[in-house]
């Protein structure tokens, strides 16, 4: 994990504000956020970066934020934000869902395509973002509608929130899995709130094909690995490792293998003959060139470039040459 320390104390008052603004945007995409304190702005927080998810505790003076259609149109990924309110004020409107918040209720919201507006008091708070796919189905039932964290399974969650805010920086592998358990607790609660039963557990071989299919679904992200898959289904990176095991495989040779073959194809495609080798691979997740050189070698016999003058040659022609 990645570990950041801020303060607004340590700088001039007039530069108070703008310091946070960057941090904010930085998080949030391009929102629009005004001071609505009467003072000299402060803020002060720690944010642990998970790698595809992160948890944010600060204590601020008030703001608000507004997001526009276009504004979440023009955002990367899709992301979702599970935030706990532990002092202070909190309104929020968004998906024409409004709520206000007090200490100890929390509240999904996102980055999607719908405008969003927020208004916060000064007080603390404590925020897990994550990437959309990682938000249970369930939840987008209640996404922008107040959750109550004092008792019962939202107690739960919001200890869970708290565990993951307290976590030392070398503490990766709990990271994870605490953050699975909490979401999944974050899917029971929802299922709660509205009524309707927990889905049946999954069997190992089942939970396996969901995890190929989320794999495959997935090859262009870069950042794909088995923390990213472990956490999308909830469940350990050990565990995660234990069912590829299980088939002869490895996690990170699965997903590498599935690449390569999605890589084969398109350079064997007279129709992307014009797309370059670096573009292919970049495709499908591969951005370091001679990496990819080296392993599409290993897998395939040729360097990619020859492998693709190769399989363009007519079928009549290589039937010659051999």
């Amino acid at each position: 994990m990645i570990e950041t320390w801020y303060r607004t104390a340590d700088l001039p008052a007039a530069d108070r504000f703008d310091y946070w603004h960057a941090l904010a945007t930085g998080l949030c995409g391009p929102v629009t956020i005004s001071n609505l304190s009467t003072g000299p702005f402060h803020a002060e927080g720690r944010a642990l970066d998970l790698g595809a998810t992160g948890i944010l505790t600060d204590a601020k003076s008030g703001f608000s934020l507004v997001c526009t259609e276009a504004q979440a149109r023009r955002q990367g990924q899709e992301r979702c934000y599970l935030t706990l309110v532990e002092d202070g004020l909190v309104s929020c409107d968004q998906d024409g869902r409004q709520s206000t918040l007090t200490a100890g209720e929390m509240i999904i919201h996102h980055s999607m395509s719908a405008s969003a507006t927020s208004a916060v008091t000064s007080g603390r708070s404590r925020m897990l973002h994550f990437p959309r796919s990682l938000l249970p189905p369930v939840a987008h039932g209640l996404l922008a509608t107040k959750l109550s964290g004092r008792e019962g399974l939202g107690a739960l969650v919001a200890g869970g929130l708290r565990e993951l805010a307290a976590l030392d920086v070398d503490r990766d592998e709990e990271a994870v899995r605490l953050t699975g358990i909490t979401l999944d607790l974050l899917a029971a609660l929802c299922h709660r709130e509205l009524g309707t039963e927990r889905p049946a557990g999954t069997t190992p071989a089942a939970l396996l094909g969901q995890v190929r299919a989320f794999i495959r679904q997935h090859l262009g992200d870069p950042d794909l690995g088995p923390a990213t898959v472990a956490a999308a289904h909830h469940i350990s990176v050990r565990y995660l490792h234990r069912l590829f095991q299980q088939e002869g495989q490895t996690v990170a040779g699965w997903i590498r293998d599935r690449r390569l073959e999605n890589c084969r194809r398109d350079l064997g495609d007279p129709a992307l003959r014009e797309r370059p080798v670096h573009a292919v691979a970049r495709r499908w997740g591969f951005t370091d060139s001679a990496h990819f050189n080296r392993v599409f070698r290993t897998a395939f016999g040729l360097p990619p470039g020859e492998y693709r003058k190769l399989a363009h040659v007519p079928a009549q022609v290589r039937r010659a040459l051999n």
